[in-house]
């Protein structure tokens, strides 16, 4: 945790302390909707005890819809309680477990914080458009509840954005918070949030049939994360070799549609099978991660980090020409030959080196596959002139046989000849 994000979070915390007080200061006892606010902690509580993690390691919780709920019928005060009381039982769940969910002190109060600020702010712009409870079930509030469930989507996402960005370093693009997909599952939640406010205000007991999408609900929030599983490398979270093709088709064609440049950078990790022999497979596989996080780190938001397979990685730099492509490629090969991992095999951290090759687009003509290959005869060219070096592909020292791009008579996964 940083310091930046700490401070983040006691702002949070502060902000939603206020908003309790202020809410007290402004309850009626004489109209306390007890019956409904029984059937929404009930709700609530069950649902914040069962999750889904999607990328990133994001929770999805379906207790979402009974407190945006709680937002538009209850008194303020009475739906922060309903946020305090769910959340708590989830802790107090994740501490009988033994879990290392929630294991930070300031996570889930950071959760009751963030969503009292939310409810507050929504629960005022939805009773400046609806002005009665009997008018939630009429079109006009399912407009205003359409608004409201908007509004609480946004600014849910940029805080839980904005403390993921500050506490873990990583972009808002990697973070994945502001994926169409996330914001489309969390305004489904709100939606269905804003049908059972309507039944309970109508028809309460309407509210156990219209409570039974919420299977399929909890299905559908398993797929992002399958979806991410499939396209990544599970050992250093990278993308993988075929998600990285796909990726490196889609960016081919639009550099050249529009005629700009694209390199292509293949590294190659110099004897990771002399550690693995030496240290054991568990020592290489703690220099592969450790390899990846400088990659990942060192490139820029719109860059493309993958692992190829086995000690290979590639990095994709769209508008990027290879000469300047190899200073930034030189940059991270100092990184790596300077970094250290601990490797319980060793009593010394073990130090690496690794070969790069570039190679850039030059035509319209041109292939993923052959661009691809000749970085791959430029990784060659860096291993047999020494390793721990950089070399952009040069048509001189090499000429690439277009027969066999255009037949296809080579692996783009073989190596020119074997590397160790």
């Amino acid at each position: 945790m940083t310091a930046r994000a700490m401070n983040y979070v006691r702002l949070i915390l502060l902000l939603g302390v206020i908003a309790t007080i202020v809410s007290a200061m402004t309850f009626d006892l004489s109209n306390i909707q007890w019956d409904i606010f029984t059937i929404l902690v009930v709700l609530a509580t069950g649902a914040q005890l069962f999750k889904a993690e999607g990328p990133a390691h994001q929770l999805y919780h379906p207790t979402l819809i009974f407190i945006f709920s709680g937002v538009i019928l209850l008194q303020p005060l009475l739906f922060i309680a309903l946020i305090v009381i769910s959340h708590v039982a989830e802790w107090i769940k994740e501490r009988l477990i033994k879990s290392d969910h929630l294991r930070a002190w300031y996570l889930q109060p950071f959760n009751i914080g963030m969503h009292i600020l939310i409810g507050y702010a929504v629960r005022l712009i939805f009773a400046s458009l609806v002005h009665q409870s009997a008018n939630i079930a009429s079109l006009h509030g399912m407009l205003a509840g359409g608004v409201a469930a908007a509004i609480y989507m946004v600014l849910n996402h940029v805080l839980v954005g904005a403390a993921l960005v500050l506490a873990r370093g990583v972009s808002w693009k990697d973070s994945g918070i502001l994926d169409l997909q996330n914001l489309a599952t969390d305004f489904v939640m709100l939606a269905l949030g804003y049908v059972v406010a309507a039944c309970l205000v109508v028809i309460p007991w309407v509210v156990i049939p219209a409570l039974a999408p919420l299977y399929l609900i909890y299905q559908a929030l398993s797929v992002p994360v399958l979806k991410h599983q499939a396209s990544t490398d599970p050992k250093t979270g990278l993308w993988n070799a075929k998600y990285f093709m796909k990726l490196f088709e889609s960016e081919l064609l639009r550099a050249s549609r529009y005629d700009r440049p694209l390199t292509m950078v293949l590294a190659d990790l110099d004897f990771l099978r002399n550690i693995n022999n030496a240290y054991g497979h568990l020592a290489g596989d703690i220099v592969l991660v450790g390899v990846a996080q400088i990659l990942k780190k060192s490139v820029r938001e719109y860059d493309v980090v993958a692992r190829f397979g086995g000690e290979e990685f590639t990095i994709l730099m769209p508008d990027t020409h290879p000469d300047h492509a190899y200073l930034r490629v030189e940059s991270i090969r100092k990184d790596i030959e300077e970094a250290s991992f601990d490797v319980p095999t060793s009593e010394l951290p073990i130090k690496v080196t690794m070969s790069f090759g570039v190679s850039g687009r030059r035509d319209k003509e041109q292939s993923a596959r052959d661009i691809l290959h000749r970085a791959d005869i430029a990784v060659y060219q860096a291993k047999i002139k020494g390793r721990n070096r950089c070399q952009i592909f040069s048509e001189t020292d090499y000429i690439l046989p277009e027969d066999d791009v255009r037949m296809g008579l080579f692996n783009l996964t073989s190596k020119p000849s074997e590397r160790v």
